[in-house]
């Protein structure tokens, strides 16, 4: 019998280290069958790694390298949303396409499991992926424009803590898979490191309070909201629902940030 997660004993590094390897490529250790029970509480620092990475990235190759021309902030968002798929492994746009497909190509819950499970992309994955793409760039462009890059980290952050409460409230829809292998209910650990990740957001609220409050308030709402909406179609959440729900209220996020900023 596997060992009860709240009664684990909390390595915030080894933790924070195995969300790392679940949820990128980035060399951080040595990669283990199976997670770390305590993985999904450090969702969210491993979106600070993303979003302050991609923001401090385009920081200073606007300030020291590149004009600002419009031609160049459209492809430093490209750039932007390049690097987060790949050094995700794509994984959580896998689940975008994989997730259209079933939601949409599926008549009962079981048909919608069964084409998710299938690794090909259908017409209406392709046209989700296309569409969820071309608006994350549109946003983040304009979020480049305006200089609101602490708005990237807000997206990447909130997304991924999405994501680990999601593990934490909805029930597995298969009995095997990612989806089952990171749903658990958690501790005061878990929750204090999920909830210490988004409050150190506050750093950004001097720098553009109203914006900053009302972009964080349609986040965490996002957050809530969007992983109940796709787990309520097939009874509960898989890694593709996990994948999906990332890149839904990351986009929800940068695009709400480039309306208010």
């Amino acid at each position: 019998m596997s060992p009860d997660p709240r009664h684990a004993r909390p390595r915030p590094v080894a933790d924070f280290l195995a969300a790392v390897r679940l949820l990128t490529l980035l060399p951080a250790g040595v990669r283990h069958e199976g997670r770390s029970p305590r993985v999904t509480g450090w969702f969210g620092w491993v979106g600070w790694l993303v979003g302050g990475s991609a923001a401090g990235g385009v920081w200073l190759l606007q300030r020291y390298v590149l004009l600002p021309r419009p031609m160049i902030t459209l492809l430093l968002a490209v750039a932007v949303v390049g690097a987060w798929a790949l050094v995700t492994r794509a994984m959580h746009w896998d689940g975008i396409a994989d997730t259209a497909d079933g939601l949409w190509g599926g008549a009962t819950a079981d048909r919608r499991l069964d084409i998710m499970r299938d690794s090909r992309i259908g017409a209406f994955g392709a046209v989700a992926l296309v569409f969820t793409a071309m608006l994350e760039v549109a946003a983040v462009a304009a979020l480049i424009e305006v200089g609101a890059l602490w708005v990237l980290v807000v997206a990447a952050v909130i997304s991924r803590v999405a994501a680990s409460t999601a593990a934490w409230t909805l029930p597995a829809a298969r009995s095997d898979g990612l989806g089952h292998s990171v749903t658990s209910d958690p501790g005061i650990y878990d929750v204090a490191a999920a909830g210490l990740s988004c409050l150190a957001l506050l750093i950004f609220a001097p720098f553009a309070p109203a914006p900053f409050f009302a972009i964080a308030l349609v986040g965490l709402t996002a957050a809530f909201a969007v992983p109940r909406l796709l787990a309520r179609e097939v009874g509960g959440m898989t890694g593709d629902l996990f994948g999906a729900t990332v890149v839904l209220v990351e986009v929800i996020v940068v695009l709400t940030g480039a309306l208010l900023t």
